[in-house]
């Protein structure tokens, strides 16, 4: 993992109150979803900005991760990796929040830090991972 845990909100940002009916997290998602990983990550920042603990933490995540594909598309290695880890730390072990299930979206993304850490080519398509709430049962 790389860089400080902030699990305070932001003194400037209102306090997110349901994180799960924020338009900000199905905004994010859309544009995660068609491939906009940067537009997803300005969308996610605001919100989790407003947010505190384990909730800054897992949202913390979905952000690392479309940073990560951002440089896995520029072929940017050390930012892919160094986000992998940061993603990991962040989501693995962790359960589903807010209809986002966090296992299947690291299963997704492992093969583009492994395309990393291995040396393999960057080459995979990164609009292909998708991050999909999840109907409770």
């Amino acid at each position: 993992m790389t860089g400080p845990l902030n699990l305070r909100r932001h003194p400037k940002a209102e306090p997110v109150v349901d994180p799960s009916a924020d338009p900000r997290l199905d905004e994010g998602l859309a544009l995660f979803n068609e491939g906009h990983h940067w537009h997803a990550h300005e969308s996610w920042e605001p919100l989790w900005m407003g947010l505190e603990g384990d909730d800054k933490l897992f949202l913390q995540g979905y952000i690392m991760a479309a940073a990560m594909l951002v440089q896995y598309g520029k072929g940017v290695r050390r930012g892919v990796e160094n986000h992998w880890a940061n993603v990991q730390f962040r989501l693995r072990g962790k359960a589903a929040r807010w209809g986002l299930d966090p296992v299947p979206f690291l299963a997704q993304l492992e093969p583009y830090g492994e395309d990393a850490r291995s040396g393999a080519a960057l080459a995979r398509e990164v609009g292909l991972v998708q991050a999909r709430r999840v109907q409770a049962p």
